[in-house]
C-alpha cells in the first residue's frame, strides 16, 4: 500500500481539462488480460497533485491495483431536510459513522481480440458528436472526468468527505470491488452514498439483477464407440444436467416468479451458454466443461439455488462412479469418473428504488429520474451488500459496452461533468 497527501509541484505532463483526461485515460490499454495499471499510476499522479490523500493497493499479481482518492470533511455542516447540501444528500440518517460520496468505477475494460473498429480502438476519435474507443461507455470516461475535477473537490468547502474509487477485474469477476470494501473498512472509510458510473444514458438506475457465473465438469471414460461397455459417455450425463437446470430452475423461475415489471426483463434469467465435449464421432467423450450463469432478481436468493444446483451435481456425480465401466479402457481415467461444480462469482443484485437515497441525491445532482431497473449487473450491488446506498448514473448506453467500435456522445460527457461539478459544489454546507 502506499499512501500520500502531499501537493507536488504542478505537472505539465497531465492531462488539464476533463476531455483532455477522457482521452488519456482511454488511450491505455487496460485490458482485463493485460491489467489496470496502466489507468491506476495516471489517475494516482492526478489525484496527488489535486491534494488527496491517495491509496494504491495492489492486487499482488503485478498487473492490478485499486485505487482509494480522499478529499476529507474540513468544515462543520448544518444538515436540512429542506435543502440539498451535503449533509442532507450524504449522510446516513440511521447510521451518522457513514457520511459522504464513493465515485466508483472500474479501470479495466474487456478486450477488442476478433473485432474490425473503423478507428484504433486505443486511439480517441471523435466523429459526428460520438466519441470512439475501447472503454469510452464502459466506463473510462466517468473515472476520468472524477479524476479531472479533482481540484475542484479539493476547493470545495467539504462538510463530508468525497472519495473517487478505481477497482480491477469488474468485467471477469468483480473481486476488485470486493476487496475495496474490505480495504475501505481498513481505512476507516465509511461513505453514505455510492454513486458508480456505469453506462445509464445520466439516467439514476436505482436497481439492477444480480449476475452469477458457474462452471461444471463432468469426467468420463474415453474408448473406441464400437468398445461401449469399456467407456463411460460424459455428455450423457452433462446433458441430463442442461435440461435439469432449464427445466427445474430457470423455467420454473420464468412460469412461477418472482416478477417485477420494472426490468425490461421481469423475472430471473440464465442458461448453459457454454458446452465444450468430445473429441470424434467414434470416441466416447471422456470430458465436458459447461459455463452457465443466472441473472436473479435483487429479491431472489441466490444461495437455495446454488445449495439446488450442487445437490443435482452430486446426484449425478454418484451416478457417473456407480455407472463406470468394470472393465475400463483407460483405469487412470476410471478414477477421475464424476461431477464437480465450481461457482465462479455471485455478484449481488442492486435493490434500490427511485425514491432511495442514493438515487434521489443523483436526481437532486443533475441526473435523470427512472424507475426503470436493468438486467446486467454491476459493482453497485457490492457496494449496497456492504452497507452504502448505491445508484449507477454514468455517461454512455449500455448497448454500446464492449462491442466493435464503442463510443460515448458528446453531450453525454458534458451531463457527465456537469453533474460531478455538481457534487462538488454541494460538498459546502448551505
Amino acid at each position: 500500500m502506499t499512501s500520500s497527501s502531499a501537493v507536488p509541484t504542478p505537472d505539465p505532463t497531465l492531462p488539464s481539462t476533463a476531455r483532455e483526461f477522457v482521452e488519456a485515460l482511454l488511450a491505455l490499454d487496460t485490458t482485463s488480460d493485460t491489467g489496470n495499471l496502466p489507468a491506476i499510476e495516471l489517475m494516482e499522479r492526478a489525484l496527488r497533485e489535486a491534494g488527496a490523500e491517495v491509496h494504491v493497493l495492489p492486487r499482488g499479481d503485478g498487473r492490478n491495483a485499486n485505487l482509494v482518492a480522499t478529499f476529507p470533511a474540513n468544515e462543520e455542516g448544518d444538515p436540512s431536510a429542506d435543502d440539498p447540501s451535503a449533509d442532507a444528500l450524504f449522510v446516513d440518517p440511521e447510521d451518522p459513522t457513514r457520511r459522504g460520496v464513493l465515485l466508483a468505477g472500474h479501470a479495466d475494460c474487456v478486450p477488442v481480440t476478433g473485432q474490425d473498429w473503423a478507428s484504433d480502438p486505443f486511439t480517441p476519435t471523435e466523429r459526428d458528436g460520438r466519441l470512439y474507443g475501447r472503454g469510452t461507455a464502459d466506463m473510462k470516461s466517468y473515472l476520468a472526468i472524477a479524476t479531472a475535477l479533482a481540484p475542484e473537490f479539493a476547493a470545495a468547502r467539504r462538510t463530508v468527505p468525497v472519495h473517487i474509487a478505481a477497482t480491477w477485474e469488474e468485467e471477469t469477476t468483480c473481486n476488485g470491488a470486493r476487496a475495496l470494501v474490505t480495504q475501505l473498512e481498513e481505512l476507516g472509510i465509511r461513505p453514505a452514498v455510492a454513486f458508480v458510473g456505469e453506462p445509464t444514458s445520466m439516467r439514476a438506475v436505482p436497481a439492477h439483477k444480480s449476475m452469477n457465473v458457474l462452471h461444471a465438469d463432468f469426467h468420463g471414460v474415453a474408448a473406441h464407440s464400437s468398445l461401449l461397455p469399456h467407456g463411460l459417455n460424459a455428455i450423457r450425463y452433462a446433458a441430463r444436467f442442461v435440461d435439469w437446470f432449464h427445466r427445474e430452475i430457470i423455467d420454473d423461475l420464468r412460469e412461477n416468479g418472482p416478477h417485477d415489471p420494472a426490468f425490461p426483463v421481469a423475472w430471473t434469467t440464465g442458461g448453459v451458454n457454454l458446452f465444450d465435449g468430445g473429441i470424434a464421432t467414434n470416441t466416447v467423450p471422456q470430458d465436458v466443461h459447461l459455463k452457465f450463469e443466472f441473472r436473479a432478481l435483487p429479491q431472489v436468493d441466490v444461495e437455495p439455488i446454488v445449495a439446488r444446483i450442487q445437490e443435482e451435481i452430486d446426484r449425478l456425480d454418484q451416478q457417473m462412479k456407480a455407472d463406470a465401466p468394470a472393465d475400463p479402457s483407460d483405469p487412470a481415467a476410471a478414477q477421475r469418473v464424476g461431477a464437480q461444480l465450481d461457482v465462479v462469482s455471485l455478484l449481488y443484485g442492486l435493490d434500490g428504488s427511485a425514491d432511495g437515497p442514493a438515487a434521489r441525491a443523483a436526481v437532486a445532482l443533475g441526473a435523470e429520474r427512472t424507475e426503470k431497473k436493468v438486467t446486467y449487473g454491476t459493482e453497485a450491488g457490492i457496494y449496497e451488500h456492504a452497507g452504502m446506498a448505491a445508484v449507477v448514473v454514468g455517461p454512455g448506453d449500455i448497448a454500446q459496452a464492449h462491442g466493435t467500435d464503442e463510443f460515448v456522445e458528446i453531450t453525454q460527457l458534458e451531463w457527465c461533468e456537469r453533474f460531478l461539478r455538481n457534487v462538488a459544489g454541494a460538498l459546502a454546507a448551505s
